[in-house]
């Protein structure tokens, strides 16, 4: 299998429950052993070529992957499960497919988003008493990991089963409130990084009308 066939998961040499510090890992080691500058002068034209090529998609992985809502998308896209039980039940009609849906993949998805949606202000309380501790930064990125997992969960959880049609309008509503979280999630790690309390502001935002899809979400699983 060529690296262009390959999964971003696959060309890292990752599985699909990777932590961001694997990911992390395993581009750092790839560079330093892919880098088509590497023994430059002793590769023909067509080896340097295809290093190059090597290296650019293991850019666009590294690049796709350590971005939460781009790495939510294209799990999506290639129908990545990670986190679902492969149960064997298989409804017989329409209704035992739905509650089945609702039950085992829907609530649980959506519970976990909205819970760790509602301990921002928790977390953002406690990071108040001092954004520049050490201690306190590590435990705001400890819950950012956690938010990270929960999308990605919900995520894959969403695309691991056939939805039923008179569910498809609320799953819908359910990526929105995703992307809106990941989006959110992406603001929250650039503070981290830069201390810029406007993102923090973009963050609010942002899970605000997050949480305002989950609860449309909801109240669309009562629509048939």
């Amino acid at each position: 299998m060529s690296k262009k066939d390959k999964t971003y998961y696959q060309i890292l040499g990752l599985t699909p429950d990777a932590a961001s510090t694997e990911i992390k890992k395993s581009y750092r080691a790839l560079v330093k052993t892919q880098h088509p500058d590497l023994d430059h002068l002793n590769k023909s034209e067509r080896e340097r070529l295809d290093a190059t090529e090597d290296m650019l998609l293991i850019n666009l992985a590294y690049e796709t992957l350590m971005d939460a809502t781009k790495r939510a998308n294209y799990d999506v896209l290639i129908g990545v499960t990670i986190t679902i039980k492969q149960y064997k039940f298989k409804p017989s009609n329409e209704d035992e497919a739905r509650e089945f849906f609702l039950g085992k993949i829907f609530y649980p998805s959506r519970q976990a988003i909205d819970r760790v949606i509602k301990a921002y202000d928790k977390q953002i309380k406690q990071l108040s008493q001092d954004p520049f501790d050490d201690e306190l930064i590590e435990l705001f990125s400890d819950y950012l990991n956690d938010f990270e997992t929960a999308l990605k969960k919900g995520s894959t959880s969403l695309s691991s089963r056939e939805v039923p049609p008179t569910l498809k309008a609320a799953v819908l509503m359910m990526r929105h409130a995703i992307a809106q979280a990941a989006d959110g999630l992406e603001e929250m790690r650039r503070f981290t990084q830069n201390y810029d309390y406007d993102h923090l502001a973009t963050a609010e935002s942002l899970l605000r009308i997050s949480h305002d899809l989950l609860k449309q979400a909801y109240a669309l699983t009562k629509v048939r």
